[in-house]
């Protein structure tokens, strides 16, 4: 038993106990409970201390669960009104500090237990990987051995096959970040080697509706028939506006507050593959504030056509910049002649290639990460030195 929950779970029970013995006693007596709520000031505040309580207490209970995930809410509060809010805060309290500890728990597990046996902390191409657990999720962090206060900082999609070995990942791949680091691929001019993020999904089922861009596709159901071999999950629920917001409003600032980092715009970038190369532009759309480039692989055009690429070239801030490409085999034999559709959008837009945008191909290449892994010091190198 989680102690906090155990604390708020005796609160709980002491509310529910005295109010209904007090409301049985109340109710055989025939008593007056409104008269007795305002019969005089004494009474008054004590009845409006309560009433701004539970009026403070419903909202947060709504907006909590939302943020972590917990369901059903709304029977916590349709109980508030047959019982006390002495016992119905106090337990969703108790309920929240148990689902909080059973995310952590399925984040440490995970689906494939082989990718989580990783320490907390171990060295790594020439840096260390650490691991902690943020908002439910595990978070990877691959920190160099020198950091400062204006040390880049890269946060990556798709966390589970991003930063372990590939005899860790769920399908024994990975981007090969710390391989690329220790060839001494990825070159920073100034010496500063970023601090590369990988963040991880509570659960694999919501991919899409975490990297999808939502305020697009939301209001354009019709997009989503072009999904093709990209599966639509059942009943999509958009979360792209969440994730986007949890990333740049509190994971980016909880990092700095770890590692010590003056945070700026320029040094600040998503990185993703696939759905999570529309992620990163739409990251940089929704949070210019905090992440300055987009660096998109193999990025899934074809879940929106020409009318998704419109819609995120027009929405782009003129102050980020992005990356982007494309192999010629397995999936991307699809995506690459949407990715010149893209690339004729962002000129006409008036973007200037190779300077706010970088667009390229890689003939004979595919959609996995062993494929990305070869060119990933690409985007990277042209982030840290352009």
């Amino acid at each position: 038993m989680n102690t906090k929950a155990l604390f708020y779970f005796i609160i709980s029970a002491i509310g529910l106990i005295t109010a209904w013995y007090f409301n049985t006693i109340a109710i055989l007596r025939g008593e007056d409970f409104f008269g007795s709520w305002f019969g005089n000031n004494a009474d008054w505040v004590l009845a409006l201390d309560l009433l701004l309580t539970a009026f403070a207490a419903v909202p947060f209970m709504i907006i909590e669960s939302k943020r972590i995930g917990m369901k059903r809410v709304y029977l916590y509060i349709l109980a508030g009104f047959i019982s006390a809010i002495a016992f119905v805060f106090p337990f969703f309290l108790a309920m929240r500090e148990l689902h909080l500890a059973k995310s952590k728990q399925k984040t440490a597990v995970g689906r494939n237990k082989s990718i989580h046996n990783v320490p907390v902390e171990r060295e790594l191409a020439g840096g260390s990987l650490e691991n902690f657990v943020f908002e439910g999720r595990r978070i990877d962090v691959w920190v160099p051995k020198d950091i400062y206060p204006d040390t880049p900082l890269l946060v990556a999609h798709d966390g589970a096959n991003f930063l372990l070995d590939v005899n860790e990942t769920w399908n024994h791949q990975n981007w090969g970040i710390p391989e690329a680091v220790a060839a001494g691929r990825i070159v920073a001019k100034n010496g500063k080697l970023p601090i590369i993020v990988g963040v991880y999904r509570v659960d694999d089922s919501q991919r899409m509706a975490e990297l999808a861009p939502e305020d697009i596709l939301k209001p354009r159901p019709h997009m989503l028939k072009n999904l093709g071999a990209i599966r639509k999950p059942k009943d999509l629920v958009y979360a792209a506006n969440d994730y986007q917001d949890l990333l740049a409003l509190r994971l980016v600032p909880e990092l700095a507050k770890r590692y010590g980092l003056k945070l700026d715009p320029a040094r600040t970038a998503q990185i993703g593959a696939s759905l999570g190369g529309l992620a990163v532009i739409y990251g940089v759309s929704r949070h210019p504030e905090v992440f300055g480039t987009a660096l998109g692989l193999s990025t899934a055009w074809p879940l929106g056509h020409q009318e998704l690429i419109d819609h995120l070239v027009s929405g782009l801030p003129k102050n980020v910049r992005v990356y982007t490409d494309v192999g010629t085999e397995e999936l991307d034999a699809s995506y690459y002649s949407w990715h010149y559709n893209f690339v004729e959008a962002m000129d006409k837009a008036g973007w200037q290639r190779d300077k706010n945008y970088k667009a390229e191909l890689y003939p004979g290449t595919g959609h996995k990460e062993s494929w990305w892994a070869a060119r990933v010091e690409h985007p990277i190198n042209w982030w840290l030195n352009s």
